[in-house]
């Protein structure tokens, strides 16, 4: 029996804004183990492809300790236009400092985008590294920001090219997809959920979110026939306009990483103790890389602007690559797969799974496949493992707790603030229900 078949739940986290480079670039470095399967950090003093230029210097990656940045990192449309600094039609990925220096129009020894993290700092990410398996090339779909890249992630089409304050135009939402295949899902959600940014609040305010806190409970307890064959978990995002009982722990600068790895150790804990591992997959990713080095140029991607896009200049490469992590009984331990994926190809594995073929999802998703965007299935071994390796049991830090809103400084918080107030004023009742930290905006 295929690997496929036997897998019964897929579980899907998507962090915030961190390169490959910049999170497990490392594991090429001699003192980390230098592998040789992992596209990653190598000959940092010589490598050309280590450079990055300003004011005619040169820039090199250097370990970073975690902690709070000073500010957040550019990463928008035109930033990562300079990041990849295009030249004779190949990225050279050597602006990264210059992005940098025009939008804080200060320069320093070591710019943060070119920053690297040791294992110390990702314990969580170095224990899936080691003992499952890593995607190194898992592109973010699009040379942009969050909302873009989260949109392409849950539809498959580039409605939109930046982030803004705005309800996002979608189409084939991945949970209306599921729907119509009458496959179960649910998302489980720290806080305040990005999926209101959608507009679909009666979905939003339905049975299938629940808190982070149900995880583990409804893993132990839940019967064959509710199990949910795909899950979303959400995690406490830095950018919500109110948190209550969660810190930030989404990985997005300036915000450290290490309640995130906490998070992700949380969630990996809760489905390897339950006997339904052995037909679980987990796949870990980050949205996009937030301006963070990487060395590996985009792929050329090209897609069509779609009907109904707010915006007009298409894209024609993918975005920068991101940190992927495969857990699961069918991924050999300490591996690296090597194949072209982006966030399409969880919905090209969604297609493959429920509806028996890889081009079941869209025309969109269809696109990105036929320039050589490969579904996450490509990563599974055909034979199941035995073993669960037990998460590390490393002491996080982890912030304190903020209880009131936040001052809005920034247009995903602005987002998220306006999703808040149009589900309160849709349902406020289910909604504080639902989300209690709701009850501190104001309407």
């Amino acid at each position: 029996m295929a690997a496929l078949d036997q897998i019964k739940t897929i579980v899907v986290v998507i962090m915030e804004n961190r390169s490959f480079d910049h999170v497990l670039g490392y594991l090429s470095l001699p003192q980390y183990g230098g592998r040789t399967d992992v596209d990653g950090l190598v000959n940092l003093d010589t490598d050309p492809r280590f450079a990055s230029e300003y004011d005619q210097q040169i820039y090199r990656p250097f370990p970073m300790a975690d902690g709070r940045l000073l500010h957040d990192l550019p990463h928008g449309r035109r930033e990562v236009a300079v990041q990849l600094a295009v030249s004779g039609g190949t990225p050279t990925m050597s602006g990264f400092v210059r992005a940098y220096v025009d939008a804080s129009h200060s320069i320093v020894e070591q710019p943060p985008p070119l920053g690297y993290l040791t294992p110390d700092s990702v314990f969580m990410s170095d224990f899936l590294a080691r003992n499952y398996l890593v995607c190194d090339h898992w592109f973010a779909p699009l040379p942009t920001d969050t909302q873009p890249n989260r949109v392409m992630a849950f539809t498959g089409s580039a409605t939109v090219d930046d982030t803004k304050s705005r309800i996002i135009p979608h189409r084939n939402l991945v949970f209306d997809w599921l729907a119509r295949r009458g496959v179960r899902w649910r998302a489980y959600h720290c806080g305040f959920s990005f999926f209101p940014l959608f507009g679909e609040f009666d979905q939003i305010l339905g049975g299938n979110f629940h808190s982070m806190r149900q995880l583990a409970s409804d893993i132990a307890s839940d019967d064959d026939d509710e199990v949910p064959q795909v899950i979303f978990v959400e995690p406490e995002y830095g950018d919500s306009p109110v948190h209550f009982g969660f810190s930030p722990n989404d990985n997005h600068p300036p915000d450290p990483i290490g309640p995130g790895e906490h998070f992700l150790r949380d969630i990996y804990t809760a489905l390897s103790s339950s006997p339904r591992w052995a037909q679980t997959m987990l796949v870990v990713i980050h949205d996009e890389h937030g301006g963070f080095f990487d060395h590996v140029a985009p792929l050329p991607v090209k897609i069509p602007v779609p009907a109904g896009a707010l915006y007009r200049e298409p894209f024609v490469t993918t975005g920068v690559r991101v940190p992927a992590l495969i857990a699961s009984p069918f991924v050999r331990g300490g591996t690296c797969y090597r194949g072209n994926l982006d966030h399409t190809s969880l919905l090209q594995l969604f297609a493959e799974k429920f509806a028996g073929d890889r081009r079941a999802y869209s025309d969109d998703v269809n696109r990105r496949l036929d320039q050589g965007i490969e579904s996450v299935s490509s990563v599974l071994s055909p034979e199941a493992r035995r073993d669960v390796p037990a998460a590390p049991a490393t002491a996080v830090s982890v912030t304190q707790v903020l209880r009131s809103t936040k001052p809005i400084i920034n247009e995903n918080q602005k987002a998220l603030l306006l999703a808040g107030q149009k589900l309160l004023a849709h349902d406020r009742a289910r909604a504080i229900r639902q989300f209690p930290e709701l009850v501190h905006l104001q309407s």
